[in-house]
């Protein structure tokens, strides 16, 4: 009795939750499964009342077993009875009434063997069903993490851009800087209700920086601020991709089989999202944990608010073009979207020779941003900012190689230049000895009419019958070429070795270094100056890393 009312409550406080977010399509089965567990409980409630009525009965027949007994011990002794009378024991009195109540607790126990026997058999029954409705639904749930860290040791220290995202090491003057970093922690939440659909929610972590003020407690007490230099998570994507717009046009539309059957892998999709260039070059390049792809170095955020269409157009087993087009506002997904345009951004990959996957033997890869600064209406004429990526790539199981020729417009700033560090005159934090510097600096990359300008080669080669791989990076840029002779022009340098442990554990060791191409020469006064800059050329920047990615 009580292990059939476990199992039954069991799947009751279990299950029954979990059913309410199952699929439309499984309705009809999921409410018989119901109607069986509560005739199955309306049976156990009907078992339930007929033993409290048995125990009743019992109760009833001990009482009456105890009157006659009392009766024999209060009664004066009757006279002899006539001869020939025939009177009855008490002892005869006990038997019948032990016989009435042994006769009701066997039949109330056979009662109760068969209505258990019915239940569990019920329950048997019912069992695989829901099993294989729970199997069923936990498979629409999937899980994942990526993490990156690292050790980095700054033999020079400088001003430039991040060499990876939440790292921010000191400027000059900071020679053999060291530090341990995490700068990406990933918990992917996909769930997929459908083949049409696929929702997914990534948290991932990042460096708060900013000196807010302490809060007084009381007339004399205080608490001092947490919020600068903390590890804290925000939302990196929350999006939702229709898997199937065009294979569902093809079943409602007659006559447009045949034309979208090349495009029947791809979907739509709706939210904060990666952007079509810095994710797809990521996993080109194949050692984003090492250091950043050219334009994410740059300037162009990984990930932005808006709607897209993407996927392979594919003939037979090959696909020969990949692409992805997306309207997204101006703001990234670490800002608070201001200006009434949008932005436009489209990749395009060609593959001659017909490709397994998009990272497959030949591809010709063009890209294009066209967007506005992230400002409100009132805030005065705005000049359009644009970027553009041209790459020949070539790519097999064991070793990649890539070219890339890069162009923009007004969309590298002073801020850029600085996000891995830069002089506290830049953030109004302090009035520094590099003033005129920053002055020179604004007034060369600020400007309304700017042009940039850079060429970039990446690969690797994985060394057969060995763990072991070599990879790189070279990045030649031109922040302004409108500058006849801009100090800010620079090289990047990344070289390393990376070591596989295993599917899903990887290590690089690697040399990074920035390295402003011109020697130290004395910029003129010019607009926006009020006199010459003596040293115009900063200083670089050069690290080691030791790189971890764990991606399961």
């Amino acid at each position: 009795m009580k292990r059939v009312a476990a199992v039954v409550i069991a799947l009751t406080l279990g299950i029954a939750p979990r059913v309410a977010f199952g699929q439309t399509s499984t309705d009809d089965r999921l409410r018989a499964l119901e109607d069986q567990l509560h005739e199955a409980l309306k049976q156990l409630g009907e078992q339930r009342d007929a033993t409290r009525r048995a125990q009743q009965e019992i109760g009833e027949l001990r009482r009456e077993l105890k009157q006659p007994r009392a009766q024999a011990h209060n009664v004066a002794p009757a006279p002899s009875a006539a001869p020939g009378a025939v009177t009855q024991a008490p002892s005869s009195i006990d038997e019948r009434i032990q016989e009435r109540v042994h006769a009701e607790v066997s039949r109330s126990q056979e009662e109760q063997r068969q209505k258990q026997a019915q239940l569990e058999q019920q329950v048997a029954q019912m069992k695989p069903a829901w099993d294989d409705y729970a199997r069923r639904f936990f498979d629409k749930f999937r899980i994942s993490t990526l993490f990156y860290g690292d050790w980095a040791y700054y033999n020079k220290t400088g001003f430039g851009p991040q060499f990876l995202t939440q790292i921010n090491p000191p400027g000059p003057h900071n020679d053999n800087f060291n530090s341990f970093d995490i700068t990406r922690a990933y918990i992917n939440l996909f769930f997929t209700p459908s083949e049409d659909f696929t929702f997914r929610v990534t948290p991932n972590v990042f460096r708060a920086v900013g000196s807010a003020s302490s809060d007084k407690t009381g007339q004399k007490g205080g608490v001092g601020t947490n919020l600068d230099g903390n590890l804290t998570y925000r939302l990196k994507y929350a999006y939702i991709d229709w898997n199937t717009p065009f294979r569902r046009l093809a079943e409602y539309v007659p006559g447009v089989s045949s034309a979208v059957e090349p495009l029947k892998e791809d979907k739509l999709t709706f939210g904060q999202q990666a952007n079509p260039l810095v994710d797809w070059e990521e996993n080109l390049y194949g050692y984003r944990f090492t250091s950043l792809t050219p334009w994410n170095y740059l300037s162009l955020s990984s990930t932005f608010t808006g709607i897209a269409a993407k996927g392979p157009i594919k003939f037979g087993d090959l696909q020969y073009v990949d692409y992805d087009l997306g309207i997204y506002n101006n703001s990234n997904f670490h800002q608070t979207e201001q200006s009434e345009t949008k932005s436009g951004m489209a990749r395009v990959s060609y593959y001659p020779l017909g490709a397994r996957s998009r990272f497959d033997g030949l591809g010709i890869t063009g890209f294009y941003d066209y967007g506005f600064p992230n400002k409100t209406p009132d805030s005065g004429t705005q000049n359009h900012l644009s970027r553009l990526a041209a790459l020949v790539h070539y790519s097999t199981d064991w070793w990649s190689i890539a070219g890339e020729y890069d162009q923009g417009r007004n969309a590298f700033g002073s801020s850029n230049l600085f996000s891995g560090s830069g002089p506290a005159d830049q953030f109004g934090a302090g009035k520094t000895s590099f003033a005129p510097f920053d002055n020179m600096v604004k007034a060369i990359q600020d400007g309304k009419n700017t042009k940039q300008q850079g060429y970039d080669f990446f690969g690797h080669v994985d060394i057969p019958q060995t763990p072991f791989s070599i990879f790189g990076l070279y990045e030649r840029f031109l922040p302004n070429t409108r500058v006849r002779k801009n100090p800010l022009d620079f090289d990047r340098y990344v070289a390393g070795i990376g070591y596989k442990y295993s599917k899903y554990l990887r290590f690089g060791l690697d040399l990074q270094e920035l390295n402003y191409t011109h020697e130290q020469f004395e910029f003129p006064k010019s607009s926006g100056l009020a006199s010459n800059v003596q040293k115009a050329v900063p200083d670089g920047i050069r690290a080691v890393f030791l790189n971890v990615e764990f991606n399961y």
